[in-house]
């Protein structure tokens, strides 16, 4: 029990590293890493929401007191991410799961390319977005989140880049306050019909502490270019770990 222990403890490692550096990438390592651990499929999905909000949100509150948090996009985000969510997973009961997965896929690694390409622009500061491309993005992570049943900071971060004049250390921070509020909604859903593992939970809470604090860090120290690059290496794994485990799974 205590390895198994020690193993949670990693994976919240893991997983908080990813959303401290990229603002991403925690629901999506974190799932099939507590799956390949054995938990049933149901409770790792709960118990990764929980560890991911947990996670995002101590990542994002020192962000938020160093003013990198913009909170208009993250009201508008949330707002309209929650409607598109129960939209996506309604429109997810009619498309077959391989043309779903192969157009995520496809749109991840263009997302990737648009990242690696533009890390090496100088960002303009210029007017903020209007509510409306705000509501668009967030419509849009949410009805990709209800489709394929993942967390949205891959898409809500290059959005952000691309709509807003947001750095990249801005966007992440921004896509953490984000994900803490639309996971721990998902957390207290599961919450309301499940009993999770509360070691395994806490462990899992304890290494994403730390890896998210580390993650920002380290987010810091590097230039905005190399985070831009990091999370398009991040985006080309996500792509091709999901295609590898849905599409050619036995």
């Amino acid at each position: 029990m205590d390895v198994l222990l020690l193993e949670y403890t990693a994976v919240g490692l893991i997983l908080g590293l990813l959303l401290g550096l990229t603002g991403a990438g925690g629901s999506m390592v974190a799932l099939p890493l507590l799956l390949s651990l054995h938990l049933p499929l149901h409770d790792a999905i709960g118990v990764s929401l929980g560890a991911v909000a947990l996670s995002a949100l101590i990542g994002a509150i020192p962000r938020a007191r160093q003013g990198q948090v913009a909170w208009r996009p993250v009201f508008w985000l949330t707002l309209a991410g929650w409607p598109g969510n129960a939209a996506g997973q309604w429109l997810g009961r009619f498309i077959p799961e391989a043309v779903l997965i192969v157009g995520f896929c496809l749109l991840v690694l263009w997302s990737a390319r648009r990242m690696w390409a533009g890390s090496g622009i100088a960002r303009e500061s210029g007017r903020p977005a209007g509510n409306a491309p705000l509501l668009g993005l967030g419509l849009a992570v949410g009805l990709l989140s209800g489709l394929m049943g993942v967390g949205g900071g891959f898409l809500i971060v290059p959005g952000l880049l691309w709509l807003t004049p947001l750095s990249m250390l801005a966007a992440t921070a921004t896509s953490m306050a984000v994900i803490a509020l639309v996971s721990g909604g998902g957390f207290l859903l599961y919450l309301s019909g499940a009993q999770p593992p509360m070691s395994l939970l806490a462990c899992l809470a304890t290494g994403g502490a730390i890896g998210v604090l580390s993650g920002n860090q380290l987010s810091t120290r590097l230039g905005g270019a190399t985070l831009q690059r990091l999370f398009a290496l991040m985006l080309v794994a996500v792509s091709l770990s999901l295609a590898a485990q849905k599409l050619f799974a036995a």
